[in-house]
């Protein structure tokens, strides 16, 4: 039984991380080698983005991972019974419906002796999940069960907590970029589970968590965010530690970063819209370029985009399920409508080669669509504020209060 559950979870685990490296332009992992292979380990990262948190953690190490999500999606027979079969564990929250410290006692026992076999536990002790990159109060329950684990029964007499973070250049958009990091393991040894020892362990992990992912100053977020991540260049967003420490040097400057996040508010209110870097005359050939190649891409999958977008657009209330649903239903539908234009091109030609030429040319129709879809966005802004001269005035003047402040940071 267990050899099933291994095929079928590493079988699970290959596809969708071929799935995630198609999703994401690049998907940079660093700290793995951080990981420890002689005890058990609890993997503890902040959540910012769902599902597809988890996809991406999990499909970035080897381990027999079991996680734990929220009991709401496991109201249904039918996704109870396919989240088990990839160990996924329900944890209950008082919204649920049910007494959480009851309901969580036989989860919890359930994590010591999965942790006992020495697999891995995958959790989000945020409690939470928000796109905004800033650093969060964790709960408790990571803390309650490592040193329930260490004093279970039977159990491990040592494990370790390994701080993961996940961080994204755009937490919605298809073929950006994400960078894991896995941070320096937390060990635990058997010890007293004392409201101390708990609270204790608590604070460590959440600095040990807070120099793993972008994590902002929660109460002057708008206006770091306005200072580092308006023009939303990818390889300065998803480097945790360059933008911490830009970050700290920004506290001693607060007065002009407040000031900065008004003026990017005021903006918006006028209509411009965040992320945006101006599209240059190069920007808009490459565009046009791109046009045939992404008309193709779009053309040839609307039978899997238009419902995807239809149902993400109309029934999906948190941006933060956005990307999991997107990724979510392509795996899948994109998944069988290729197979279903492979065979029908194979009935056709008879030809192997054409078949695998054709399936390279969709994936480069969905880049292009893709990339066309962002420069024509830029380009759309670029007209709106030349063709509104106040408006373009202030948003220059914004750009150049940053660039000032930016720059007398190096």
């Amino acid at each position: 039984m267990i050899v099933i559950k291994y095929l079928w979870y590493y079988t699970f685990w290959t596809i969708v991380r071929f799935g995630l490296r198609i999703y994401f332009s690049k998907v940079k992992v660093t700290g793995l080698e951080k990981i420890p292979r002689n005890t058990p380990v609890i993997f503890g990262s902040n959540h910012e983005n769902a599902f597809i948190d988890a996809l991406l953690i999990t499909t970035s190490n080897t381990l027999f991972d079991h996680y734990l999500v929220r009991a709401g999606v496991f109201k249904n027979a039918f996704a109870k019974a396919f989240l088990n079969s990839l160990n996924l564990m329900p944890v209950y929250r008082p919204e649920d419906g049910v007494n959480p410290l009851e309901a969580n006692k036989q989860i919890f026992r359930a994590c010591f002796e999965t942790l006992a076999k020495k697999y891995s536990v995958m959790l989000f002790p945020e409690g939470e999940h928000n796109i905004r990159r800033h650093r969060r109060v964790l709960k408790k329950g990571i803390s309650r069960i490592a040193l329930g684990a260490v004093n279970f029964e039977g159990g491990t007499k040592e494990l370790s907590i390994v701080p993961v973070g996940v961080n994204y250049a755009d937490h919605t958009g298809f073929r950006s970029a994400v960078h894991i990091v896995f941070g320096e393991p937390i060990v635990v040894k058997q010890q007293e589970e004392s409201a101390a020892n708990v609270n204790k362990l608590t604070l460590e992990i959440t600095e040990a968590l807070s120099k793993v992912h972008v994590s902002l100053d929660r109460n002057e977020f708008e206006g770091l965010d306005a200072v580092l991540f308006h023009d939303q260049n990818p390889y300065q967003i998803i480097e945790p530690v360059r933008v911490n420490q830009t970050a700290k040097k920004l506290g001693q400057r607060i007065d002009e970063v407040r000031q900065i996040g008004l003026e990017k508010k005021e903006l918006e209110q006028a209509g411009v819209i965040f992320p945006y870097r101006e599209s240059t005359g190069w920007d808009q050939c490459k565009m046009w370029l791109l046009a045939p190649l992404g008309l193709f891409g779009l053309l040839a999958h609307v039978p899997v985009l238009l419902p995807v977008n239809w149902f993400v657009s109309n029934k999906v209330k948190d941006i933060e399920f956005v990307a999991s649903l997107k990724f979510g239903f392509s795996l899948f539908g994109i998944a069988i409508w290729w197979w279903f234009l492979a065979n029908r091109i194979l009935t056709q030609t008879e030809q192997w080669p054409i078949v695998l030429l054709s399936l390279l040319v969709l994936v480069l129709g969905l880049i292009g669509m893709n990339s066309f879809v962002r420069k024509w966005r830029n380009f759309r802004m670029t007209r709106f504020l030349r063709a509104n001269p106040i408006l373009g005035t202030k948003y220059q003047a914004f750009v150049a209060d940053v660039d000032k402040l930016r720059a007398s940071l190096d």
